[in-house]
Parts: C-alpha cells; structure tokens; sequence
C-alpha cells in the first residue's frame, strides 16, 4: 500500500510539478500568513484572489461564509482534477487569520481524499477520516440496526408491537444460499422470559425495518424483509433453567451490507437477539463495528 503523504508544517522549497495552495483574501493582497510565502517564494500574483500563477493556487478565504468558500474549494478541486500532472499541497487555508476551525474547513475537502495528487495537512486528514468512519457507522445502523431507524434516529421506540406472532408464512422467505452458508458453534444462554420474546418473532411494521424474524422448537431465524433471504439460522436447544443456542449459520451474503466475515456477523447475531430481548444491545452494536474495523472477535 502506498504510504500515505501529508503537507508538511513548512513548505521551504517546491519540486517542479509542486503547486503551494493557500488561502487569499479579495483583494489579492498577500501580505500575511501562507499568502506572504506564496507570493514571495512561489510566484502568487498580486492583486489575484483566487487560480494557479507561478507555483501556487490561491483560494479566497477572508471575508468569506464557509458556502462560498465551499464553492471556491469545489473550483479547486475541480482544476485539480484537469491536471493530473500536478501535486497541490494544500496549506490549512482559512485557519489562520481568517478565523475559521479545522473542524469548519476540513470537510470542504472531503472530496480530495481519493485524489492522489492533492496533498492535505495531517490535521485535515484524521478529522476527515473520523468523519468517514462517523458517518459509515450511521449507515451501518440504517441498514442492519434492528426496528424502524427512522423512529430510532427520532428518539422513539423503534421496535415493532410484539401483538402478533410471526410464523414462516407471513412473509415470502428464502434460505440462506448454499454456497454462501458459514457455521460457527455458539454458547449463548437464553432465559425462559427471553425466550418468549424470541418466539413471538419480529414483523416489520415499516419499510424503514430491515429485519423479519420467526422462532420455532428449534431455531430463530433473521431474514432480510425487503428480500427474504434468510440472513441467521440459529439452532438453540431447552436445558435446565432455560435455553442455549448452540449454533449458528450466516449467509455470507451480508458482505454487501457491510458485514465482512464471520467474526462480524457473530456480532450482529449477537446484536439482534440483544436487542430483540430489550437488552443492552449498544455493547454487541459497538462489537460488530470492532470486528469489521479490526478484523477481530467480539469479546
């Protein structure tokens, strides 16, 4: 993998193909700051707020709102883009005295992460980067949180009314295919009035819930409600004092959603069944995002 580059915290000299990006005010007067080195060092032309002269680019930043400078930053990136022959070093523009916050500035750039030939400061990319991993997270739990997300990011009860039991036929089901079936032996205790629960199944109310789930004498059973693919079979037996599950078939289909391997799914497994019950599921939530960031077992 290539390794990653940041702008460094001094810009001394430029390579050839090097073009030094700052921030300008309107009038082109760079006096200060990034805007003195551009111009003293690098070729910036006086009197020009904004485009590419000598070895810099400029970016119009002071007197500014964060749209319009949204918009300047996307005519940026858009140049950029035509000349690929070109490494833009992007200096922390409108962080100085133009007195914006790396957290204002820094999504502006979103778009530049994949750009091999726009160079960002180290502080943009981790603020960027965070904010990739924040909001895949929010799609994860939209597409594989269990109950209606929508109620749940509105700060109601998301789960559906448990008034009626689900049973196989009241939804057009498929099995888990066989060439994407993965096993994994499980130790998962079960009390009596969890079970209960369980066996009155899951019928989404709404398009906004992903999951159908019904509970026979011997497995539960999660399937995908806009599809019907069986997503979990989990085989569970009676033993004093309750009920375990002791095994558990995934639908390596789940990829596409987000679910990368085993380790992943056994934490969404668990998330569900947690959830299902009215337990503290935010644990097994938090496991399933470790597995698939780090490619490790739940704990």
């Amino acid at each position: 993998m290539k390794e990653k580059r940041f702008t460094p915290e001094r810009i001394e000299t430029l390579r050839p193909n090097e073009i030094f990006v700052f921030g300008s005010n309107l009038a082109g007067h760079h006096d200060g700051g990034a805007s003195r080195i551009a111009y003293r060092r690098f070729g910036a032309a006086w009197g020009k707020s904004e485009g590419h002269y000598g070895q810099t680019y400029a970016i119009p930043t002071m007197q500014l709102g964060l749209k319009t400078i949204e918009h300047h930053v996307d005519k940026f990136l858009a140049y950029a883009k035509r000349h690929p022959e070109l490494t833009f070093l992007v200096t922390p523009i409108g962080c100085g005295v133009a007195g914006f916050k790396d957290e204002e500035i820094a999504p502006l750039f979103l778009d530049a992460l994949p750009l091999e030939n726009v160079i960002l400061p180290k502080r943009f990319v981790t603020l960027l980067e965070e904010q990739q991993k924040a909001q895949f997270k929010a799609l994860m739990h939209w597409k594989l949180g269990l109950g209606n997300m929508a109620k749940l990011f509105n700060g109601e009860d998301p789960m559906p009314k448990k008034d009626k039991v689900a049973t196989k036929d009241r939804w057009e089901l498929k099995p888990i295919p066989a060439d994407l079936v993965s096993e994994s032996p499980m130790v998962l205790s079960v009390s009596p009035a969890q079970m209960d629960i369980l066996k009155r199944g899951h019928i989404p109310e709404a398009q906004e819930d992903h999951w159908f789930m019904y509970c026979d004498d011997h497995h539960i059973r999660y399937y995908r409600s806009w599809t019907g693919i069986c997503a979990f079979e989990a085989h569970y037996h009676r033993e004093p004092g309750g009920f375990l599950i002791d095994h558990l078939k995934m639908n390596q289909g789940l990829a596409e959603f987000g679910v990368n391997g085993d380790k992943a799914g056994i934490a969404l497994f668990l998330y569900l069944i947690s959830a299902e019950v009215g337990g503290n599921s935010a644990w097994a939530w938090e496991e399933y995002l470790k597995a698939w960031e780090r490619g490790i077992s739940p704990r």
